[in-house]
């Protein structure tokens, strides 16, 4: 079996949604200049009221024996990306061959080792482990030795909902009500807005606890957006939470994963650290944490 072409297929729908789809937005890294701070949550196109425009790009392999595989969604760079650097090199080669196919794109995207490069080479191997099911008549779990459980925990993300206290009570009373027994929520606050925005980080998580109670975790995102003395005072400051036995499930990326640095006085809170590998051991697993954030 060989590919004989890459096509990326744009697709435009509808989404239907009462009242506004984005009503808040997360922090974000960039939030540090001030004319980006000061940007609203983002936007669809509304067609009509409850009613909004959405667009998605797959990708599909297609081979000589009718096989084919699709991956995606995936935004307009990524797409690009596939189809200037990556076609060209995948054409001929047997799809299920996923491992050399991987390392082919991944040694030839020598300038691309994080960002749209590594995710549009990521949704084009999701592409052609779908193929793979297809041509084996098994689902991919099957493939990767599974499944090892019948059945997996699920959290409910409220990225996009407002945090006003009341919104707050309400879509948590909701999201319990619906059997999740977690559930993840974004901060909207970090070091630039000083002690008021701690206040306010806090106090949705106070929000949270005494309205779904003792059982239920909480999990709290901050998109990279803090620096490690914020996110060494937050982290205190919830701890406060884990020591009343009031379970706060984790923070996820609060400082930008390039920096080394975050990894080791982080670790003052859990304990030390002897030399080297305590370091090493720290980083791995703010590394292991930020990764498994994109495979939720």
């Amino acid at each position: 079996m060989k590919i004989v072409d890459i096509r990326l297929r744009q697709v435009t729908g509808t989404l239907e949604h009462p009242g506004e789809f984005w009503e808040e937005r997360l922090i974000r890294p960039i939030d540090v200049y001030p004319e980006h701070k000061a940007e609203g949550p983002q936007w669809l196109p509304k067609v009509a009221e409850g009613r909004y425009r959405v667009e998605s790009i797959f990708v599909e392999v297609l081979t000589d024996e009718g096989v084919t595989g699709l991956g995606g969604p995936l935004p307009l760079d990524q797409a690009f990306i596939i189809d200037r650097q990556f076609k060209s090199l995948v054409l001929g080669e047997d799809p299920r061959a996923t491992e050399r196919i991987w390392d082919k794109l991944y040694r030839a995207a020598v300038h691309g080792r994080k960002g749209p490069t590594m995710m549009a080479l990521s949704a084009l191997d999701c592409a052609l482990w779908d193929l793979r099911g297809r041509w084996a008549g098994a689902p991919v779990y099957r493939l990767l030795g599974g499944p090892i459980r019948t059945e997996i925990p699920a959290y409910a993300s409220a990225l996009g909902y407002a945090l006003a206290p009341d919104l707050v009570r309400q879509r948590a009373r909701e999201i319990v009500a619906q059997g999740y027994r977690a559930t993840k929520w974004f901060f909207r606050y970090g070091p630039t807005d000083g002690p008021e925005g701690m206040r306010r980080n806090l106090a949705l998580v106070q929000t949270l606890r005494e309205t779904v109670g003792p059982d239920v975790e909480i999990m709290l995102d901050c998109w990279m957006s803090w620096d490690v003395p914020y996110a060494i005072a937050m982290a205190e400051r919830l701890a406060e939470y884990e020591r009343r036995r009031r379970r706060v499930a984790w923070i996820t990326m609060p400082r930008l994963i390039l920096l080394l640095a975050f990894a080791i006085p982080l670790t003052a809170i859990g304990g030390s650290t002897a030399g080297l590998p305590g370091i090493l051991a720290a980083w791995a697993g703010v590394l292991v944490l930020h990764f498994l954030s994109w495979r939720r």
